[in-house]
């Protein structure tokens, strides 16, 4: 199993993996959507060029990934956020290391950047079905919950 950044080679992998991520997400009008290969790809070249993204392999196939962009603050635009967009493994590598390598990766090159000056932080988001994983002992604070009402 590795553990790399994410580079334009990976995107027709990852097709499939985003799709996947889409099934699960919780929202039925984007699981039940178009599956839009264009429009993924346009993402994952967003998250490599302008985010820290990774992607997990096993024997040459992609299993999962850590995708995430640099934004700038809504109410101070000169402020760089790193932001997780997607944390998603296969369901099958679901129980091996590969999702809490992806994270480690996202996180120590993270806090490099941090250090760098290139960000004043980064964000992980937990979803209605992620894992229970305990970010505050990992670091990170409390911010928000977002809440959605409709389809």
């Amino acid at each position: 199993m590795k553990i790399r950044r994410l580079e334009r080679a990976d995107y027709s992998g990852l097709i499939e993996v985003m799709q996947d991520f889409q099934l699960s997400c919780g929202i039925r009008q984007i699981a039940q959507g178009q599956k839009n290969e264009e429009h993924i790809r346009q993402v994952l070249l967003r998250c490599e060029k302008g985010g820290l993204s990774f992607v997990g392999e096993d024997h040459g196939q992609i299993q999962g990934t850590l995708l995430s962009l640099t934004v700038p603050d809504l109410w101070m635009p000169q402020t760089l956020f790193l932001r997780e967009i997607a944390w998603y493994v296969r369901e099958e590598y679901r129980g091996t290391t590969m999702g809490a390598r992806l994270f480690a990766a996202y996180k120590n090159t993270a806090e490099e950047w941090l250090k760098q000056g290139r960000i004043k932080g980064f964000t992980m988001t937990k979803l209605h079905n992620s894992p229970d994983f305990d970010y505050e002992r990992r670091g990170f604070k409390y911010v928000e919950s977002q809440y959605m009402f409709g389809e």
